[in-house]
């Protein structure tokens, strides 16, 4: 199992002008990404909302599932289980169809018991025991960066706003004003990756987009 470290802070729009010109100086853009895109998300939660009141009550080990695709494109979508120990974070994922998606959508999980997936599995034995259902779909604009050393990657994601399948692909929405800071590394953070932080009103936040989602009702 290979955890990552994971950090967020929230930052206003002149300190994201500030760090996207520092970044951009030192790390190179995700080749994947082609600069700016939207990330369209799904989330999952129990008919407790276990998995929101573990985040609000600050539990050191939590769990979320969700469903993921990118720039309003259903060819290509993922459903991922997030777990995080404190600031260490691991993902499984398992790719799924745009039909899957939209049964997920619906809340229909029975399908999932019939598949061979691992990770769907976990999905339809929650869903019979806890009634998992769709609790928060939302998209964001995210910028990608990455550092060889470390396997680091920074991301600025702003303009949170709710989301559906029938939404367009906005990819030229600008930045935003401020959002949200990640930073991703594997075992170590490169001093020249620390140093770029320093001197920025950051604010260390817990808080995920889906508590954002969810309690502000976006």
């Amino acid at each position: 199992m290979e955890y990552r470290n994971e950090q967020k802070f929230f930052m206003s729009a002149n300190t994201a002008h500030i760090l996207r010109r520092r970044v951009s100086a030192v790390m190179r853009p995700d080749i994947h990404s082609g600069g700016a895109y939207v990330v369209n998300n799904l989330y999952l939660d129990d008919q407790y909302d276990s998995f929101l009141h573990d985040k609000l009550s600050g539990s050191f080990s939590r769990v979320k599932y969700r469903i993921r695709f990118y720039n309003g494109d259903l060819s290509f979508i993922r459903l991922e289980r997030k777990r995080k120990d404190g600031d260490l974070s691991f993902k499984e994922s398992a790719v799924i169809t745009e039909d899957e998606y939209r049964l997920f959508a619906r809340g229909d999980l029975d399908f999932a018991v019939s598949s061979p997936h691992p990770l769907l599995q976990k999905v339809a034995v929650l869903h019979r025991l806890r009634r998992l259902r769709p609790t928060a779909a939302f998209s964001y604009t995210r910028e990608a960066y990455i550092y060889g050393p470390g396997n680091v990657r920074v991301t600025f994601d702003s303009a949170l706003r709710p989301d559906g399948p029938a939404r367009p692909a906005n990819r030229g929405d600008p930045p935003g004003a401020g959002g949200m800071l990640e930073v991703k590394f594997d075992r170590f953070l490169p001093d020249v990756i620390g140093g770029l932080l320093h001197g920025t009103p950051l604010a260390r936040t817990e808080m995920s987009k889906y508590y954002c989602a969810r309690e502000r009702k976006i």
